[in-house]
């Protein structure tokens, strides 16, 4: 009974294939499948095999195709949580960048500006505290060290904080005044506000 399903199986399942690719198969083709026809006639427990191996190949291959969606669902999770962490990483770098420019520097703008010498020492060291204390700037000449406080771009702004620090007993200090950088020692606050 077995041998006559095998058989009516393999005879349905070659009718089908020539019907479906009779116009297509050349005549070596057909040599060729017919002679692997016989072969499953005489040996029909070899076409069961073959059909199992095949069923087990789909089914392998569909295993695989699940594995590639999940990887690939677990590849899409991934790119989202990265594009979050740089939307994060962009918002944290123009904070610190607007943090960094809101910091005090000792590094003089260009253009025309004052700053209060507090005194002329030769003994008396503050440099170590430059980088702590970015308005207050140590500049040595001559092997001595001159004190300056602040940027102020108006002379009265400079003049009224001279002022102030004089109050605090800071009797030598002074408006000096910058351009580009570099101290004009001809200068007298004094008399630019009376010019």
């Amino acid at each position: 009974m077995k041998k006559i399903i095998v058989t009516i199986l393999t005879i349905v399942f070659v009718a089908s294939i020539n019907f479906t690719e009779a116009q297509t198969l050349t005549k070596q083709e057909k040599r060729t499948l017919k002679k692997e026809i016989k072969t499953y006639k005489k040996n029909p427990e070899k076409w069961v095999r073959m059909q199992e191996g095949h069923k087990k190949q789909v089914t392998d291959l569909r295993q695989e195709v699940a594995d590639l969606k999940a990887k690939l669902a677990e590849m899409e999770q991934l790119r989202q949580e990265k594009q979050v962490l740089a939307d994060k990483l962009a918002t944290l770098e123009l904070q610190y960048a607007q943090l960094k420019s809101s910091m005090p520097s000792t590094k003089l703008p260009m253009g025309t500006v004052y700053q209060v010498q507090m005194g002329y020492y030769e003994y008396l060291d503050l440099v170590s505290f430059n980088d702590k204390l970015k308005t207050i700037k140590a500049e040595e000449v001559e092997g001595k060290k001159r004190y300056v406080i602040g940027h102020f771009e108006n002379l009265m702004d400079a003049v009224q904080f001279r002022n102030d620090i004089k109050t605090l007993g800071i009797k030598d200090a002074f408006v000096s005044q910058y351009i580009n950088g570099n101290r004009n020692m001809e200068f007298d606050a004094m008399k630019a506000i009376e010019n």
